[in-house]
């Protein structure tokens, strides 16, 4: 009778593990995972057009509304008061709205008040240059706080935007875009003489 070899059973075991984890690696993890039911794998853009076509914007939350306009290069606030703006910011601000991007789409959503949708909690109107109005009811944040509900008027779809792209739009009735104020010049100082 011939006497086994232990270390040929050790090697063939862990060349068999070795082929198991390669197929593993090359294969099963790059196979993505069936979609959520109801949940769109890559949503569309929310809309198509450039920060300069943008010339209004109202954001209202429950009795608080802030409202900008754009003439030119330059934006005005109308409300809560008529005022010149920071022209800067809300350039920079129609910019990043335009670029809003959704990290999710959900279809087939029965109950918009799980979503804090069924009375939103804020309301955006966008208007564009050529008179397109975007009417934009933005919910509840989601389970991890890091996006909210969006829904835009006449879309059955819900949005998940990231909380960075909302809080712009928040921020014009928290912190009304205002001109800087100018720093003054330095009062000249009298050099001493000897």
């Amino acid at each position: 009778m011939t006497q086994r070899k232990p270390w040929i059973t050790t090697l063939a075991l862990v060349g068999v593990a070795a082929l198991l984890a390669a197929y593993i690696f090359l294969v099963e993890a790059k196979r993505e995972p069936p979609p959520e039911e109801g949940v769109m794998p890559t949503p569309a853009p929310l809309w198509e057009f450039e920060g300069g076509d943008l010339v209004e914007i109202t954001v209202t939350r429950r009795e608080q509304t802030a409202a900008v306009e754009r003439s030119g290069d330059s934006w005005r606030m109308t409300a809560p008061e008529a005022s010149e703006a920071d022209s800067n910011r809300l350039s920079g601000l129609a910019f990043q709205v335009a670029a809003i991007k959704p990290t999710r789409a959900l279809a087939d959503v029965d109950d918009l008040s799980a979503y804090g949708l069924e009375e939103p909690e804020v309301q955006a109107t966008l208007v564009l240059s050529d008179g397109t109005t975007i009417n934009l009811n933005v919910g509840a944040e989601n389970p991890r706080r890091t996006a909210r509900y969006v829904q835009v008027e006449g879309d059955s779809l819900v949005y998940l935007i990231t909380l960075t792209d909302v809080d712009g739009l928040l921020r014009l009735i928290d912190e009304p875009p205002y001109p800087p104020t100018p720093t003054p010049p330095p009062s000249p100082v009298a050099t001493p003489t000897s």
